[in-house]
């Protein structure tokens, strides 16, 4: 929990760690975070959406959580990660069309979506 807190980290890279359990809403508070690549894990549950407010999501350059478990739909807030580069592949996220959020679908805010062309996901 005390990771969660740290106001001055840049770089969070935990991929390929067989971490488990859901991604706490206190990720929201790393405001200078520019990494966070949490991919090829065991996480699951939802994505919180304080992943896009974090001071405006002005720093996030890679929001990396391909290849867990991840479900539900994808908050709007990511969607205003600007410049970023969001990857979400291989997760469980519902098949609907409200799914991804339409700014992320389009990329106008992000600098890449790796689930754009996903016609299940972005119609």
């Amino acid at each position: 929990e005390d990771l969660w807190r740290s106001l001055s980290l840049k770089r969070l890279n935990l991929a390929d760690n067989r971490l488990t359990g859901n991604l706490p809403s206190l990720v929201g508070n790393l405001a200078v975070l520019e990494v966070l690549d949490l991919s090829n894990n065991l996480l699951k549950g939802s994505l919180p959406s304080e992943l896009g407010l974090r001071g405006g999501g002005a720093s996030l350059k890679l929001l990396g959580l391909t290849n867990n478990a991840f479900t539900g739909v994808i908050p709007y807030q990511i969607g205003q990660l600007q410049g970023a580069s969001v990857l979400l592949k291989d997760n469980r996220f519902q098949n609907t069309s409200t799914t991804a959020p339409l700014n992320l679908c389009l990329e106008r805010e992000v600098n890449e979506f790796d689930l754009a062309d996903d016609a299940t996901l972005c119609p």
